[in-house]
């Protein structure tokens, strides 16, 4: 069965968010030179991990974190994954996480053709055959008092499950196959000769975490366990947070990201918004020569403060509301990339979440209403 939740329904709801946290995840450390991180899947060629003749590409996993999150006993939380391929999906998603009590976290895949080695025409291509693969499948996971429910978004094109036994999420072998020939960055793995044990390795991957994804949700997944997001996209306003131009690369998938974003947080916030921005090509590339491209408040923090300034201006403008000081709680939006999300900002992350989805909701000075 599946549950469609229309945009107007989210837009009507009350109910607001205390910080929404968003990692795009272009799978390296970008700004800085292509550096591997906790998000680099397999084999893939880095700077710092190149594909040579001894080593080829990555020695590790792709860090799967987000279910961990979770399970952390969250009063009223919301985290899911997204893809820039599929942006009613995305925006849904955002309008839901900025109408849901509490912390909110959002994973986005946001390919980064100068990194992964594939033409910028070709982003939305290698987004989508992520998604339809398996490689990245589409999640919602709603906490409300410490309980989890885990929903899925079967993505068209997708092999169907075995909804009996529980497999909800498919891998299909083949598409993961053109994925990884699709960028650059696993050359060294087909050529000069196919390294199939090496691409088993990424297989085999993929496979454990969709096995253990599908127990989760047949463990936690409620009586629906599809669930999609109804935006007309014809109803959605140009969004007046960023402007047109940028210094992010043609076909980068953060700028759709940002792009997708605010149209979303226009809808719920219109003007009563800040964004937070860690260091990373995001932030670099929007505020270049002293000219920012935002048009909403923004502030840029480094790798690992981001998260917990966020979470601090939320709960400072929540006390000023109720001492009389300000009128309204402006709705507020955390972008970071690898750095401030899986490594070097992933402890104060994870704290500004658990503070974010249960000092704020817990505390009655800190009611937004």
């Amino acid at each position: 069965m599946t549950t469609t939740i229309k945009m107007e329904d989210i837009l009507a709801r009350k109910e607001r968010h205390s910080v929404l946290y968003i990692s795009y995840d272009n799978e390296a450390f970008m700004n800085t030179g292509i550096q591997e991180s906790g998000t680099t899947p397999f084999g893939a060629s880095t700077t710092t991990g190149p594909g040579g003749e001894k080593v080829k590409g990555k020695i590790g996993i792709k860090e799967d974190f987000i279910p961990g999150f979770s399970m952390l006993g969250h009063k009223s939380a919301y985290f899911a994954t997204a893809n820039i391929a599929y942006p009613m999906d995305l925006m849904g998603k955002v309008m839901d996480a900025m109408k849901t009590e509490g912390g909110a976290f959002i994973q986005i895949y946001a390919p980064c053709p100068r990194g992964w080695r594939h033409a910028g025409k070709d982003t939305l291509k290698v987004a989508k055959l992520a998604t339809e693969s398996g490689y990245w499948p589409l999640i919602t996971m709603k906490v409300k008092d410490g309980t989890p429910t885990y929903y899925y978004n079967k993505a068209p094109g997708m092999a169907k499950g075995d909804e009996a036994n529980g497999e909800y999420i498919a891998t299909d072998e083949d598409k993961v196959l053109d994925l990884i020939k699709s960028q650059g960055k696993f050359r060294h793995l087909l050529k000069p000769e196919f390294l199939e044990k090496n691409i088993d390795e990424i297989m085999t991957q993929v496979k454990a975490r969709n096995t253990n994804l599908n127990k989760l949700l047949q463990a936690f997944g409620g009586d629906d366990k599809v669930l999609r997001y109804a935006v007309q996209m014809v109803k959605v306003k140009d969004q007046h947070h960023i402007n047109p131009g940028h210094g992010l690369c043609p076909g980068c998938g953060a700028g759709m990201v940002i792009n997708q974003v605010g149209s979303a947080a226009d809808m719920v916030a219109g003007k009563d918004i800040l964004y937070f921005n860690n260091t990373c090509c995001l932030e670099v590339a929007t505020s270049k020569d002293d000219v920012s491209s935002w048009q909403a408040s923004w502030m840029h923090q480094l790798f690992e403060s981001g998260a917990t300034c966020a979470d601090a201006a939320s709960t400072a403008y929540r006390i000023m509301k109720n001492k009389g000081i300000k009128q309204t709680v402006p709705y507020i939006i955390h972008f970071g990339g690898d750095g401030s999300t899986v490594n070097i900002g992933h402890q104060f992350l994870k704290s500004a979440i658990v503070r974010s989805s249960g000092y704020q909701i817990m505390n009655s000075d800190l009611s937004p209403y």
